[in-house]
């Protein structure tokens, strides 16, 4: 696949995962014989354009990360394990400045930024937000909404309920003109970065296109014991459909 620039992916593994009721941060679970985690890493690395994967883990899981790294996927010298940071935000950081540190970044590069605990990227995902990065500065994988949304201001009492042809839920992975995120991020205040709960409302926040692809609903985030039951029940039908 040709590009203007590079292509470079990350991976966030920084996170606890409270809401996992697991000791062990939940991107470092096993799923299907694998880590969660690792999943994702040969997914990204599948794509042969991806020159760098950069993975950020925090304090005591990052000699962890390393070693799941070398089990299951030997020396490949495009990886690179940085420590993660306090937030989803700082741990992003923390990576592209990896990147930086080791190549000379221009304005046509590009990164993916990946969730560590969303095992069940595709290929075609991966081949099409590099594609549409062709055309833009941002892009976000996304779904339709099948559920009426409803809004609650207060919890009690619904205050709105909005187009539900015009609702999509985020996925990822995102992909980024390195530059341009850079400029954007460094471009908000410290109280707008803690109202950030995903890397393309940096974007967002500073009225940047944002583009889309069509993801799959099967692309979902572990977060809970019940999505990991559900993900033990369903590998078997994704791993027959990741192209």
């Amino acid at each position: 696949m040709s590009t203007k620039g590079n292509v470079y992916a990350v991976i966030l593994a920084g996170g606890t995962g409270t809401r996992m009721q697991s000791a062990t941060p939940k991107q470092f679970l096993y799923l299907g014989g694998m880590p969660i985690f690792i999943h994702s890493v040969k997914a990204l690395l599948s794509e042969p354009s991806v020159k760098e994967l950069w993975i950020g883990a925090n304090g005591d899981w990052y000699e962890l990360a390393k070693e799941q790294i070398s089990q299951f996927c030997g020396n490949d010298p495009r990886i690179h394990v940085c420590e993660g940071g306090n937030d989803r935000e700082a741990t992003m950081m923390n990576t592209l400045n990896g990147i930086r540190s080791n190549n000379e970044v221009t304005d046509d590069d590009i990164v993916l930024i990946h969730d560590a605990v969303r095992p069940f990227v595709t290929r075609r995902i991966i081949r099409d937000v590099i594609k549409e990065m062709e055309f833009c500065d941002v892009c976000n994988t996304v779904v339709p909404v099948n559920d009426t949304i409803v809004q609650s201001v207060d919890g009690a009492l619904i205050s709105g309920m909005p187009k539900r042809s015009e609702l999509f839920c985020g996925q990822s992975p995102q992909g980024f003109k390195i530059n341009a995120l850079l400029r954007a991020y460094a471009n908000i205040d410290a109280e707008t970065r803690k109202q950030l709960t995903e890397t393309s409302m940096i974007c967002f926040k500073n009225n940047m296109p944002i583009h889309t692809v069509k993801g799959e609903f099967f692309n979902f985030k572990i977060t809970t014991p019940y999505d990991m039951q559900v993900a033990e029940h369903i590998i078997g039908y994704v791993r027959e459909h990741m192209d």
